[in-house]
């Protein structure tokens, strides 16, 4: 008789949270690795947006809300005027899941966002109130983050760090006295069976990962603390998972989850592409992750306009030149312009197309916020403004304890970017409100083929609005 899995996807705890192509793709991953394995999956996705009489608005693409429930906030984050929510399914479905699963053997939860860790708790405690003799593993980014703070507060029987599947066919192997033949495991990321989306209820979209891990060392992520060294897979084995994924599911939309999807382009993502406009299948492409602009050329432009690519987000981070360098450079004023010129004439319009600038880093001014987002208007671009979160481990982290800005032991609530963790006398939490106010009203502006501002006039404007936001 196989041994029983349950796999958990846990709540999300914040004050928003939206389904934006956000699937537990590193536990799908895990569940079909498993499933090779000889295991039985069962699969609780608390993340459900069918689940339960709650109804959600669902949106383009597939993307939507998810189901909120106000809950009380903790008390470290009593001072910021938002409400505080469950985000999922109601706590008496997710008891009656647990309930169906109490055959299973051992109860395997993931963990994402380091400031969501609240969800994962909970997850735990009723795991060990209605189904209290199973093991409990955890794993995830904030396991791999922070796991001595997972294990004192979460207090899991095991935990996994990094990349999981053969951690946890390990550590099942000792749990339950089962074979461990390490010569008969994946030998690439092509050996591994595609992710279990059978388990999702009502799929709305698909992912696909061409590659894992990241070259680059940027100075605000923890990539590398929680990924493989940088892997691509083959590119015949990709366009293969998109034709089979394809035909099972019968789903239009796939998202790119790769970090570093241009890399050594003319091998990998050209290829991929060229062979999937052979297969002539109806599909519309997203990249929720940034781009790398400066592979952007021609060439590659065009090719992502003819696989219908939808959503293309590009990294731009900051017009702040000497902080470029300080990130690890991988795009400039120049490379950006370069980019949206190459995309536009291969037939995208720039009102489709959106760069991400950070706000509240370390040391960051008001100026170099504003600039950064006038800039991306200028070229008629969406501004996809995402604040900063302090990720352990990080130079960015690290930065921000050397200036006394935040604890090495800070609670990790308190780095949640919906706080804007940074904020200061000088750029209060209501100063990045008006920042936010700001790039919406740009993007609207943008959204009419209206920039507001023209080069000229960009260095007047970036001092006018600072003086009127301050």
């Amino acid at each position: 008789m196989p041994y029983r899995l349950l796999l958990i996807n846990p709540w999300i705890y914040d004050f928003s949270a939206y389904d934006l192509w956000s699937k537990p793709l590193g536990l799908l991953y895990l569940a079909s690795f498993l499933r090779d394995q000889g295991f039985e999956i069962s699969f609780i996705d608390c993340l459900d947006k069918y689940a339960g009489e709650q109804k959600v608005k669902i949106r383009k693409y597939g993307t939507g809300h998810l189901p909120r429930s106000i809950v009380e906030k903790p008390e470290i984050l009593k001072h910021i005027p938002r409400h505080y929510a469950r985000y999922g399914i109601s706590e008496e479905l997710f008891i009656e899941k647990l309930k169906q699963n109490a055959n299973v053997h051992a109860v395997l939860i993931t963990s994402i966002m380091t400031y969501w860790y609240p969800g994962v708790k909970r997850v735990v405690e009723l795991v060990r109130k209605f189904l209290p003799d199973k093991p409990i593993i955890l794993g995830g980014i904030y396991a791999s983050l922070l796991p001595d703070h997972a294990r004192e507060v979460i207090k899991p029987d095991f935990l996994v760090t990094g990349p999981g599947e053969l951690k946890t066919l390990r550590l099942l192997a000792d749990l339950f006295s089962l074979p461990f033949d390490a010569f008969n495991l994946p030998a690439t990321l092509d050996d591994y069976p595609y992710p279990a989306f059978d388990l999702i209820n009502h799929p709305d979209y698909l992912i696909v990962m061409t590659s894992r891990g990241c070259p680059y060392g940027c100075s605000f992520c923890a990539q590398k603390r929680i990924a493989m060294r940088f892997t691509q897979r083959q590119p015949e084995r990709v366009v293969e998972e998109f034709v089979r994924q394809y035909r099972r599911f019968r789903l239009r939309d796939f998202a790119f989850y790769d970090d570093a999807l241009f890399i050594a382009k003319q091998k990998h993502i050209e290829v991929i592409l060229q062979r999937l406009l052979e297969k002539r299948l109806p599909l519309r492409l997203h990249t929720p992750n940034g781009l790398f602009v400066k592979y952007v050329d021609r060439q590659l432009a065009e090719l992502m306009f003819a696989a219908n690519f939808k959503t293309i987000r590009l990294s731009f981070e900051t017009a702040n030149a000497e902080r470029w360098k300080d990130m690890y450079s991988k795009v400039s004023d120049e490379s950006m312009i370069e980019a949206v010129q190459h995309l536009t004439q291969a037939g995208f319009r720039p009102k489709d197309l959106e760069a991400y600038v950070i706000m509240g880093l370390p040391g960051q001014t008001l100026e170099e916020i504003v600039a950064s987002i006038i800039f991306v208007n200028n070229l008629g671009l969406q501004v996809r403004l995402a604040s900063f979160s302090p990720i352990p481990g990080t130079r960015e982290f690290e930065r921000a304890v050397e200036m006394g800005l935040i604890t090495r032991d800070i609670d990790p609530l308190l780095t949640n970017k919906a706080i804007f963790p940074l904020r200061n006398e000088k750029i209060t939490y209501e100063t990045f409100r008006k920042i936010r106010k700001l790039s919406q009203i740009l993007n609207e502006a943008a959204k009419n083929e209206l920039p507001l501002f023209g080069d000229e006039a960009l260095g007047m404007a970036v001092k006018k609005v600072v003086r009127e936001m301050q």
